[in-house]
């Protein structure tokens, strides 16, 4: 008797072969350690925030996960990393604004497509931003500061060129006539470092950084960047106060997974994320540190990264953003 092979039928055999193992993988996910990219440098409010979910993430998944600093490209070499890692839920990317929105659609250089490249987990936080200034600078705020530059051009440093801070400070150039000149550095905590050395006058960075250097008297805070005075800094005043009402902004900050993460995985990763982001004692701790907490859907994520890219790109064709 002849049998006659049937290539389909054999493939389906072998593609179910396959379909086993891959569900319990996904079944019993996590069952080692999961790597979060933050693509700053230690000692930053992203690598601080990072820290505080990881350690109650870990507790929610029974798994370490661990935090991992990579730097360069104003977040992006990390960013792009996380994108290229195999897409089984155990390299994760703390993914803000910048590297998710603004330099990919100013920095030809940057090879990942954010909507594309990244699975969108869960919107984290947001975080508030300041203008910080070395403490003997002879400016108390944004008028006196204002002032100032048009007595001779003032550094700025910010966490990257290309990000958020960096496009918020052109914009704001343009708005107020304040005279800066841009200096970039791999992460918050280095331009802060600089700021504290008097290497540099002001750094555009975050509320949560700067409160305690404030405290301590280390540092001058001249303005809020945002739309409303923070609940961390009442006594610093916004630019719309000192007469700019259109200006404001705040950072985003997510959890994506490589594009083609499985579904199953997501779902899992995300309902720790608002598990962890919606507990009294995290949104206490986030309040404190300066952040909104929010812990979204996947979907409502995927939703706010569509709406802030067009907006940013938007901002980006009034504005020459030089890439130093």
């Amino acid at each position: 008797m002849t049998t006659l092979f049937k290539p389909l039928a054999f493939a389906a055999v072998l593609g179910l072969a396959g379909v086993a193992p891959l569900a319990a993988q996904t079944a019993d996910y996590p069952n080692r350690a999961i790597k979060l990219v933050v693509p700053y440098a230690a000692g930053g409010a992203m690598d601080a925030g990072a820290r505080v979910v990881a350690k109650d993430l870990s507790a929610a998944l029974g798994q370490p996960v661990v935090v991992d600093n990579q730097t360069g490209g104003a977040g992006t070499v990390g960013t792009a990393n996380v994108a290229r890692q195999p897409a089984d839920g155990y390299t994760l990317c703390f993914c803000v604004t910048g590297v998710m929105t603004i330099t990919p659609l100013s920095d030809p250089n940057v090879r990942y497509k954010p909507l594309v490249d990244l699975a969108p987990i869960s919107h984290v936080h947001n975080m508030e931003n300041v203008i910080m200034a070395r403490r003997d600078l002879p400016a108390s705020d944004f008028a006196s500061l204002l002032a100032l530059s048009r007595k001779g051009e003032l550094t700025y440093g910010t966490p990257g060129a290309g990000g958020t801070h960096h496009l918020g400070a052109e914009v704001l150039k343009r708005e107020t006539g304040v005279a800066m000149r841009h200096v970039p550095y791999r992460g918050e905590g280095p331009a802060v470092a600089d700021l504290l050395g008097g290497q540099i006058d002001l750094v555009m960075g975050t509320a949560a950084v700067a409160a305690p250097l404030l405290k301590e008297g280390k540092i001058k805070v001249i303005a809020n960047l945002g739309p409303r005075r923070s609940k961390l800094l009442p006594q610093v005043g916004t630019v719309a106060e000192a007469g700019y009402p259109a200006y404001g902004w705040v950072n985003f900050v997510g959890i994506n997974a490589p594009a083609k993460t499985d579904p199953a995985i997501v779902k899992k990763l995300s309902e720790a994320v608002v598990k962890v982001m919606h507990s009294p004692s995290m949104r206490e701790r986030f309040y404190e540190m300066g952040f909104e907490p929010i812990g979204s859907t996947p979907e409502e994520y995927a939703e706010l990264l569509k709406r802030e890219t067009a907006s940013w790109a938007a901002i980006l064709k009034t504005v020459d953003l030089p890439r130093n």
